[in-house]
């Protein structure tokens, strides 16, 4: 269909020796990346008999430093430590000397020649045959990287009948209700043409299943509002709106997450959890009632698998912005360094930081820090497993700070050496991430924080854990994998519903990872 005259084993336009770019240019929504992801694993690609295949999700700012280093990274599968430009492109230079390599780069808003030029002048030392494939939603991004363009057309009519139905009847032999068959036709045309705005609406309305709820959609005075914010289309808003109350508070917090990020189920649920959005229901566990709200998210199109890992996940760029917009100022993630875009009414926080040794120090200026609810670093790297920050203020300042903190991640905060006595401050806490910190011990003043349901200690060397553990009688997940301890403490077994996630200690305790706690003990 729209991959007929796209192909990347011929020539294209050469922007420099030994490399050649193609640009997929079309409107949000159009299904870019996932053309760019059916070539990318297209088994045929084995012919071109790439050396190299690299991912990188560009979007926003076309930084050229953090763009070439996620290049290396893509190329080493691994971390890089690199603090300036000229030494990240050395390493690239030497990585890519002689080798044939295909590149995606996705969703660039670059129009800045001069910052393309820097980023394309180590790509060339790559061998005769090395291939760019870029998407972009502007026609002028493909001219500033000089490419052959290439533009997807709109699905057909038949076709877009089809996308639709796929999801708005799934496996139903039966025919629809001719009433619904004739709303959902002039829905189908209010869609465009567009597969992520037919994808979500037949997602929408194979919940609904009676004609007025058909006719509420079509007639919602959505389609016929301007874009309200970053190209969101009027299908999207459509869908939120449409979704249950529990499902919006669960949606607010992809607001945290940055584009293009791969989030593991697990996590997410946590953050759910411990907001007590998923509350116990019946004879059914809050882990389960969140695995039902994330199963009726990933039904509805919101969110989609990545690539072939089963329990990783990402959400479409639009469905990002989505998020950020109906999150307003409550849910707030910037980046080292945007302090200053932090609002008095934000309650829920996240940072993205793009390299090790990265010091944040916002907790001092942070207007009414006491009243944030979530705090949480991350990653954009995928290969960061192990990765280190610091804060420049003493933990029990920190501490002092956080009145009303439910959920606190500090993982990869390297100077983390202890815990103090002040931690008993923290009495709303319900998730705490030490995670890849250098914390030696943790004392029983923990005990104390009556609320605390999730406990992770994972990557911690040498770790002394406190004896009245089992008085956390709300803790229901412990984690130390890769965690050295000196012993486990006793009488854990008392808590009936703690999981306890591992792989192995310096102990006779140990089993396997997963394991039940009557199982590990």
């Amino acid at each position: 269909m729209m991959t007929k005259n796209l192909s990347l084993t011929g020539s294209h336009s050469n922007t420099a020796k030994n490399l050649s770019v193609l640009s997929i240019v079309g409107m949000p929504g159009l299904g870019k990346t996932a053309l760019a992801q059916h070539v990318f694993n297209d088994p045929r690609m084995s012919e071109a008999k790439f050396d190299i295949k690299v991912w990188v999700c560009v979007s926003d700012e076309f930084d050229v430093f953090n763009i070439s280093r996620a290049i290396l990274e893509g190329v080493t599968r691994s971390t890089d430590d690199s603090r300036d430009t000229e030494m990240v492109h050395r390493r690239l230079k030497e990585k890519l000397m002689g080798k044939k390599f295909l590149l995606v780069l996705d969703d660039v808003l670059n129009k800045n020649q001069s910052k393309w030029e820097e980023v394309q002048k180590v790509l060339v030392f790559g061998a005769q045959g090395s291939r760019i494939l870029v998407t972009t939603r502007n026609k002028d991004v493909a001219s500033t990287m000089r490419s052959e363009e290439y533009f997807p057309k709109l699905l057909q009519e038949d076709d877009c009948w089809k996308l639709f139905a796929k999801y708005a009847f799934r496996d139903d032999d039966t025919q629809p209700n001719p009433e619904c068959r004739d709303i959902a036709m002039e829905i189908v045309k209010k869609c465009k043409g567009l597969p992520l705005a037919l994808k979500t609406m037949g997602s929408l309305l194979y919940n609904k299943s009676s004609v007025s709820e058909w006719e509420t959609v079509f007639r919602s005075e959505i389609w016929e509002l301007p874009k309200v914010r970053c190209d969101i289309v009027p299908t999207l808003a459509l869908s939120y709106i449409h979704l249950p109350s529990h499902l919006k508070a669960c949606f607010s917090y992809f607001a945290l997450f940055p584009k293009d990020y791969e989030f593991k189920k697990e996590h997410l649920m946590h953050l759910w959890m411990t907001k007590n959005l998923c509350c116990r229901q019946h004879s059914r566990t809050p882990e389960e009632v969140c695995q039902q709200y994330f199963n009726d998210l990933l039904s509805r199109s919101f969110i989609q698998q990545s690539g072939q890992e089963e329990e990783v996940f990402v959400m479409h760029d639009l469905l990002n912005d989505l998020a950020k917009y109906v999150a307003g100022d409550i849910y707030l993630r910037c980046e080292v360094g945007q302090i200053e875009k932090i609002q008095k009414e934000t309650r829920h926080f996240s940072v993205e930081l793009e390299y090790d040794d990265q010091y944040f120090d916002g907790f001092g200026t942070l207007c009414n820090t006491e009243r944030l609810r979530t705090f949480m670093p991350i990653s954009r790297s995928r290969f960061s497993y192990h990765w280190h920050c610091g804060i420049n203020m003493l933990i029990h300042e920190l501490f002092s700070k956080f009145k009303f903190i439910r959920i606190l991640s500090l993982s990869g905060y390297s100077d983390i050496k202890e815990i103090p006595d002040s931690i008993d401050n923290l009495k709303h806490l319900r998730s705490l991430d030490l995670s890849h910190t250098a914390i030696e011990k943790l004392t029983g003043k923990i005990c104390l924080l009556s609320h605390l349901q999730i406990l992770k200690l994972n990557f911690c060397k040498n770790l002394e854990l406190s004896s009245n553990l089992h008085l956390l009688t709300n803790l229901c997940r412990l984690e130390f994998i890769s965690t050295t301890l000196a012993k486990v403490p006793p009488h854990l077994g008392k808590l009936n519903n703690l999981k306890v996630m591992m792989d192995s200690f310096n102990v006779d305790h140990g089993r396997r990872v997963g394991c039940s706690l009557k199982e590990a003990f």
